[in-house]
């Protein structure tokens, strides 16, 4: 197969890789596949209708789609680099704008060293008063969403490690941490970076700005470090925004720290924080994107929705589309607007344009990268699902969202035992989860395992506040009466919580196919969380010739994916 070279660029289709001076890019689907035609054409053109037929086969998208992908194709491209890359004809198509030649595989040399990498830890306020304790850990995760977005980097975020014996299991080069002082003439952070391997501080600072100017000490600290890491493009310009009032960025801080919580008090407070800086700058990006997140965490099914799906699916989507009209650079926008197209308009071209953009604007982003990895293994693309995943998890080993997320993974791809080792490594972090033996549960009642899931079941069942005594009861049932009928007492709990998805799964572990479609028949009324892995979840397979299974999937449009 042709190796196509083109400025300082190598792509090899074989290999699926793409290299810049001799540095592995990501690249996302069907951003490879446009460049992969437009260095197929040579420099010829290669017209819009051409690109859609070959990437939306009988299917009519929006021109916005496209769009989008090439947006994300530039980015991944660009790497700090103001040259063009891909030249626009208007109204007609695209073409590669640099010389393209052949060459032979043995010709493309393997990719050299990967990304800088870096984590970051909770600034300490060990001498704060508690209502700004919030400012250690919201100021330490803008700094790292902020060094996220520079070319050549890669940021584990904020909680991934909790001192340098951590940074060094996480084979990171370099830990960022220091400590928050506030006043009444202003704010001040003791920051400095450590060279991992040695231990050997870098560099220790000081950075103090006027309490009205929070945004600029934010940004002096990402400039400090950006431009001390090799390899990193430091010459990049750090694109921030100063909200109308000085205490809206703060008030966002606060919000964005009780999102790290899946809990739902921690969640309404900050919808509430959001709420108040919009009120003192309604254009405030960051402040829009928060508030998409949080309406998307306020419409899930594992939260127990505090809020109704068909009011907070749109609420998050006007959030999203207006953080990216007053700044199309947030990744976190971009990955809300497409979970949102995920999940509730299952729209999967529109999805997968969003979240792969998302992912090209932040690729340190473990949201992103989830969000994503989500999207591909509802779509089959198994391999690209784990490859996404498993990146996640590199960048934050002790995330147990994206341990739980990847064990789903791994179990669409019929890896049960890779599943089952991801949802342990998540109970090591948070012992006890009752979502984690859940989903041991679910997936060791898919693989025959029935009394390993019935121990899984009332664990979990102990763990649920909505399921007081009904473990002894089950466990009582299933030794008088029998698995069957214990199962069933359980099911009707998992609808009695509006848990259809699992009722769903559960009855096609006991053999009825007929209530599980009752139950699947439901997800789609009330537009359940997880409805778009429906055409992958092992569980369901045998239902695939089943006339009202194909009704399913034509109602989620995934009939043909």
């Amino acid at each position: 197969m042709s190796v196509y070279a083109f400025g300082p660029f190598i792509l090899d289709p074989g290999e699926r890789r793409l290299t810049r001076d001799g540095r592995r890019l990501a690249v996302p689907g069907k951003a490879w596949q446009i460049l992969l035609m437009l260095a197929e054409a040579g420099g010829r053109l290669v017209p819009h209708d051409t690109l859609r037929a070959e990437l939306w086969p009988n299917v009519v998208v929006e021109d916005r789609t496209l769009t989008v992908h090439m947006s994300t194709l530039r980015k991944a491209l660009a790497n700090g680099s103001p040259a063009e890359v891909i030249e626009t004809v208007p109204r007609a198509g695209y073409r590669l704008a640099l010389p393209v030649r052949l060459l032979s595989p043995a010709d493309a040399a393997p990719p050299i060293a990967v990304a800088t990498t870096l984590a970051v830890r909770p600034f300490a306020t060990g001498d704060l008063a508690a209502t700004d304790s919030y400012l250690g850990v919201g100021i330490a995760d803008a700094v790292s969403t902020a060094l996220g977005t520079v070319p050549g980097l890669a940021v584990s975020p904020v909680d991934a490690v909790d001192d340098l014996a951590g940074a060094r299991s996480l084979g990171v080069g370099h830990l960022l941490e220091g400590t928050v002082q506030r006043s009444d003439e202003g704010l001040r952070v003791s920051a400095r970076l450590i060279d991992v391997a040695s231990g050997r501080t870098e560099w220790s600072e000081h950075f103090e700005r006027p309490q009205l100017d929070g945004v600029a000490l934010q940004d002096a600290i990402t400039r400090r470090v950006a431009t001390s890491l090799p390899d990193a493009a430091n010459d990049q310009e750090l694109h921030s925004y100063r909200p109308r009032a000085a205490e809206a960025y703060f008030l966002q801080l606060d919000a964005r720290a009780h999102l790290k919580p899946f809990t739902r008090l921690p969640l309404i407070k900050a919808l509430t924080l959001f709420e108040q800086a919009l009120a003192l700058d309604p254009d405030y990006a960051m402040a829009h994107a928060g508030l998409a997140s949080t309406y998307l965490r306020m419409a899930s099914t594992a939260m127990l929705r505090p809020l109704q799906v068909d009011e907070a699916m749109p609420m998050a989507r006007r959030a999203a589309q207006r953080a990216i009209a007053l700044d199309e650079g947030l990744a976190e926008a971009w990955a809300a607007l497409g979970r949102v197209k995920m999940e509730y308009d299952w729209d999967w071209d529109g999805a997968e344009a969003d979240l792969a953009h998302a992912v090209a604007l932040n690729s340190s982003s473990v949201e992103a990268l989830g969000a994503f990895g989500q999207f591909l293994s509802a779509m089959g693309r198994h391999d690209e699902a784990i490859e996404a995943m498993e990146q996640a998890r590199r960048l934050d080993p002790r995330s147990v969202e994206t341990l739980q997320h990847l064990a789903i993974a791994y179990w669409m791809a019929g890896h049960g035992e890779r599943a089952l080792e991801a949802v342990d490594e998540s109970l090591k972090v948070l012992p006890g989860s009752p979502r984690a033996h859940y989903g041991r549960m679910l997936i060791l009642d898919q693989l025959g395992r029935r009394d390993e899931a019935m121990a899984e079941r009332l664990t979990t069942l102990r763990g649920l506040s909505v399921a007081q005594g009904l473990a002894e009861h089950v466990e009582e049932v299933a030794r008088s009466k029998g698995w069957r009928e214990a199962m069933e007492v359980w099911i009707a709990l998992l609808e009695r919580t509006n848990r259809w998805e699992g009722a769903a799964q559960q009855w096609m572990a006991v053999g009825e196919s007929s209530r599980a479609l009752d139950a699947l028949e439901h997800c789609v009324k009330a537009r359940t969380t997880y409805l778009c892995f429906t055409a992958q979840n092992p569980y369901f397979r045998p239902l695939h010739n089943n006339p009202r299974f194909h009704e399913i999937l034509r109602a989620l449009k995934l009939e043909g994916r």
